[in-house]
């Protein structure tokens, strides 16, 4: 209790000495000056000190770690979420969603967004932000979908390096989570059998687990993640909090990680096995399990000091490498850090729409000749319960975010109904509307009015989830497709804006001929409407791809939630998402990667060659010069450097400005055992019409090795490699296709 209030009082002097959290250059040093100082800085705590700074204690933050005033430490703010400042604080930017993020397929974009979500953080005097979210979308009913990167490893791992990069060039450490396999809200903490102490558990090979759910968290690592969130589920028996495998054998072993592993709040669930097998970091530490209750533990031989040490070095050692000790923020969560934030918000929310269906090129719309339009659904509005919804959250209006501890209360929102009505304004368009879906007289009524017969409609659906549930269906809210469907059988041109948390089942109306467009608007964040007229009206050509398949059939996606069972079996292994339906043969309705344009584009010229350590287009190509910070380890950094170039020509070959995602799919050896191919690189390519450019996309030896269960290492197959320029998952989007020989 002393040491709380001794904490508080510290922060209250600090707010007061400066209201002035404006961004302050900081000195970043190497992980080897960070840990020598965190060695050095523990050399001077006492043995009480250091088991007390283990478990976290309350406050205005998320959690906190103790200060040691007499070394002049103030303490560590823990602070959600992944899409900006959350846990309600004031004056914060709901960033766009994960999922949307990952659907720009750009990694400048994922890396804007991240570095001002961390400009947000360090504006507040935050010194850890949780995230990114990286868990694999293996189910599409996973009530947190909306946080991460879509169902594609490769992908995933992309957009946890540039969040860790972006997020930690401010100062600020990243904490890559929920590790490991936490890929479903149901029983993730209670189980019928066990009570509240045991979640289900997530059985899986190793196969598997390095090939999918350690894959990006590999790459947070090597991007240099300060630390590391463990998570409520179990792991193949054991929980993910004190599983000595994966915490110390996977993640401090293999990985070579430096920094600290905390738990999820309230995922500890015993204190000396929990220390021993990994975890540093209890939070938020309301159930003593750790901080001084590990010190009989070390007075009577259970723990030895030196692991104590170990913890504390860990939890100091990101403070040191980004300079915290140094000019760093005083807390105040009410500071307003949110600078122009809006416009990258903007940026990476329209980037992220997706095309999905385009007859007859009603889009994009034309506000000299189309003038009378029909708005129908309450996603397109407003929420009834205002930016912050509660209760059964956001199903009233429009999304920008979902629920959980992933939510941002945002300073405004501008729904696509407020922007559409400016638009007619400024543009002389004629709007009616209607936002109660269940009110079909109104809708029938409008769908008569004689003006608008000719006219367009425009039908918003949405769905939302949560952490804590899973969705029980993949059908839009309020009845979705009834409204789709009533509309498409009136209206001959129905535009269809898909407001949604992850994947839906779009079957009962896809096809419908009134249907002539459909357009994929994810979580765009609070710029929602801005963002959507500029797509509508061609201000910003659409050229995000699809994170995830669209199945045509729910049972397609071959993967379940376990509601009922205490097991939740990844029996899939390798084959997720399009590895499932290519293996299967299955034909989803839309598949990973796809997204149309309003322009075309051609490749030609395909060059495959070994990288040289001269080749100055491979260095630039190269994660965008964005180094790989955590190790010194040769080996290690030798894994992640291309040995490979695959060069090729693209040509827009449409009337206008776009963009296209050259996505690089690999075919492996049989010896691998791996799906008929995978994703292994992309390049999101902006060009004006006409114009062509040279693009060099790479394959490092980490990404053409397998994970050989019997030598317990990755492996670089012998023999035949087909790789397959396309723009999508589907085998007849490949544009271009070659091979080599290992």
């Amino acid at each position: 209790m002393n040491t709380y209030f001794a904490f508080v009082l510290l922060l209250t002097l600090n707010v007061l000495l400066s209201q002035s959290n404006g961004n302050q250059q900081f000195v970043r040093r190497t992980w080897d000056e960070a840990i020598a100082m965190a060695k050095s800085f523990a050399n001077q705590m006492t043995l009480e000190e250091k088991c007390n700074m283990t478990g976290g204690v309350g406050g205005h933050c998320a959690g906190f770690v103790s200060p040691v005033p007499h070394l002049s430490f103030g303490g560590l703010c823990f602070l959600d979420s992944p899409s900006g400042p959350g846990d309600s604080v004031a004056f914060a930017t709901a960033f766009t969603a994960g999922i949307q993020t990952a659907a720009t397929w750009d990694r400048d974009l994922f890396y804007r967004r991240a570095a001002a979500i961390g400009e947000e953080f360090r504006g507040k005097g935050v010194h850890f932000a949780l995230g990114p979210m990286m868990n694999i979308d293996r189910n599409a009913l996973h009530g947190r979908n909306w946080e991460g990167f879509g169902a594609d490893p490769y992908l995933s791992g992309e957009n946890s390096y540039y969040y860790v990069q972006g997020v930690q060039d401010q100062g600020v450490v990243a904490t890559a989570k929920h590790y490991i396999c936490n890929e479903q809200e149901s029983n993730r903490t209670y189980h019928p059998a066990t009570g509240p102490s045991q979640g289900y558990s997530a059985n899986l090979d190793d196969k598997t687990m390095h090939e999918i759910y350690l894959w990006p968290f590999a790459d947070s690592v090597a991007a240099g993640t300060g630390s590391v969130m463990c998570s409520y589920n179990q792991v193949n028996g054991t929980q993910a909090c004190q599983n000595d495998k994966t915490l110390n054998g996977l993640l401090k072993g293999e990985l070579a990680f430096q920094g600290n592993v905390m738990s999820d709040w309230g995922a500890t669930k015993t204190g000396l096995p929990s220390a021993l097998n990994g975890l540093d970091i209890d939070m938020p530490g309301h159930d003593n399990l750790m901080g001084l209750a590990l010190l009989p533990g070390v007075q009577n031989g259970s723990i030895s000091e030196a692991r104590i040490t170990d913890m504390v070095v860990r939890i100091l050692a990101p403070y040191f490498l980004l300079g915290q000790d140094q000019n760093f923020p005083p807390l105040n969560l009410s500071f307003d850090a949110t600078s122009d934030h809006y416009i990258v918000n903007r940026e990476v929310g329209r980037a992220g729409f997706i095309l999905l269906k385009n007859v007859r090129n009603t889009l994009p719309l034309n506000s000299n000749s189309d003038k009378f339009f029909s708005i129908y659904g309450s996603a397109a509005g407003r929420q009834q319960d205002g930016t912050h919804p509660r209760g059964v959250l956001g199903i009233d209006g429009a999304l920008y975010q979902g629920g959980g501890s992933g939510f941002v209360n945002p300073t405004y929102f501008l729904d696509p109904l407020t922007s559409f009505l400016e638009k007619a304004r400024d543009a002389h368009l004629d709007v009616q509307y209607v936002l109660d879906q269940d009110d079909y007289n109104a809708i029938n009524q409008s769908l008569q009015t004689a003006t608008f017969i000719g006219g367009h409609c425009l039908v918003f659906i949405n769905a939302w989830s949560s952490e804590g549930r899973d969705r029980q269906n993949l059908s839009a809210y309020h009845d979705g497709d009834r409204l789709v469907n009533t509309v498409a059988g009136r209206c001959s041109s129905t535009i269809v804006i898909v407001n949604s948390v992850a994947q839906l089942n779009l079957e009962s109306w896809i096809d419908h001929p009134n249907v002539t467009s459909v357009l994929w608007s994810g979580f765009a964040g609070i710029e929602y409407g801005p963002a959507l007229i500029d797509i509508l009206f061609g201000n910003y050509n659409p050229g995000g791809k699809l994170v995830f398949t669209l199945a045509k059939n729910d049972a397609d996606y071959g993967t379940n939630i376990t509601t009922d069972s205490y097991n939740s079996n990844y029996t899939e292994g390798v084959f997720l998402d399009y590895r499932h339906f290519d293996k299967f043969n299955i034909k989803p309705r839309f598949y990973f990667g796809f997204g149309l344009s309003y322009t075309t584009f051609s490749f030609s010229s395909l060059f495959i060659s070994k990288a040289s350590e001269n080749n100055e287009i491979v260095a630039k190509s190269f994660r965008r010069q964005r180094p790989i910070s955590s190790y010194n380890n040769k080996d290690l950094l030798h894994f992640y450097e291309p040995i490979y170039t695959i060069t090729f020509t693209i040509t827009n070959t449409g009337t206008v400005q776009g963009s296209e995602v050259a996505q690089l799919y690999v075919n492996f050896p049989d010896e691998a055992q791996q799906p008929p191919k995978i994703l292994r690189d992309f390049e999101r390519i902006y060009l004006d019409a006409g114009q062509s450019k040279t693009v060099t996309l790479t394959l490092s030896q980490r990404e053409i090795s397998y994970w050989n269960v019997v030598q317990q290492k990755w492996i670089v197959a012998q023999g035949k490699y087909t790789v397959f320029v396309s723009t999508s998952a589907d085998s007849n989007d490949v544009k271009l296709q070659g091979s080599f020989n290992v």
